[in-house]
This record gives structure tokens, C-alpha cells and sequence, in this order.
């Protein structure tokens, strides 16, 4: 209160009213500003987040159905015909899915990389592999701008 007489002293009362007036409405504008405004963008952010993850969690069920739907549907490669990465493009040529790159690696592994497909059509692609006695050890999907599309990495091998 002190550092706001001294202000005031020696003002002319005009100057003194928009000096209060001015502090009057600093205060809550800087409320506004440093409190009120963080708040509701953090909310807007959590709300925008939740959202997404809906969406995501939406498409995951229906992912999940078209699987169940299609999990008799899958082709039936021949067990050990061919070197695993024949095994690999052949189960793939059979879904129709380009795979972009086979590499192998130690200890009898092969990584597969795809850059775009239908989810429906990857999870056949490693049924089919697993159905063909190759092991799937790992297997990364990404969902990608179109709904439904997925890019797939995978490390699968032979068994024995």
C-alpha cells in the first residue's frame, strides 16, 4: 500500500483516477492471462488427446472384428516349401501385399518391412506365416493417414 501512495503523491487527480483505473483492470487481466487461459487450453488439449484416443480405441474394435471375420479365411502355404524369405514373398504374393524389403538377420531371422497395407491383409500375412512354421517374434504396426491402412514391420524366422 505504501508503494501505491507513493505513486499517487504528487499526481493531479485526473492522473491519480486512471492510475486506479488502470490497476483495477491489470489485475484481472493478468488473472486472466497467467491463470484462466493456461487452464482452459490445457483442457482444450486434454479433451482434443481424448478424442483421439477414442477414435484410435473405435478403429482397434472394428480391427479386431474384421480379423475374427477373416481368421478362417487365411491361405494356406505349404510347411517348409523353400527358403524362408521364398516362404515370406510367397505368403505375401498371396495376400497381394508389396513387401518393400526383406532382410536377414542373425540366427535365422528374416525383418520384413511394408510400407503400406490394409490391417486385414497384414494380420493374414503373419497368420499365413505362422501357419507355414515360421516363427513371429515381433511384429510393429503404425496406422498411417488412411483409415484402415498400417505400415508393418515384423521379425519372423524359421522354427528348428
Amino acid at each position: 500500500m505504501k508503494a501505491l501512495n507513493q505513486l499517487l503523491e504528487g499526481r493531479s487527480e485526473r492522473e491519480r483516477v486512471i492510475l486506479i483505473g488502470g490497476v483495477v483492470l491489470a489485475i484481472p487481466l493478468m488473472v486472466w492471462l497467467l491463470l484462466w487461459q493456461p487452464l482452459l487450453n490445457a483442457r482444450s488439449n486434454a479433451e482434443s488427446r481424448v478424442e483421439q484416443r477414442r477414435s484410435a480405441y473405435v478403429w482397434m474394435q472394428q480391427a479386431a472384428q474384421q480379423f475374427q471375420a477373416v481368421r478362417g479365411r487365411v491361405p494356406q502355404a505349404s510347411s517348409g516349401a523353400g527358403s524362408p524369405q521364398q516362404q515370406i514373398t510367397g505368403a505375401a504374393a498371396a495376400l497381394a501385399i508389396n513387401v518393400n524389403r526383406i532382410e536377414p538377420q542373425s540366427s535365422g531371422r528374416y525383418s520384413l518391412w511394408v510400407a503400406n497395407t490394409d490391417y486385414s491383409s497384414a494380420v493374414r500375412l503373419i497368420e499365413a506365416l505362422s501357419v507355414s512354421g515360421m516363427t513371429v517374434y515381433s511384429v510393429n504396426m503404425s496406422l498411417l493417414d488412411v483409415p484402415g491402412n498400417i505400415s508393418l514391420r515384423a521379425s519372423v524366422g524359421s522354427e528348428g
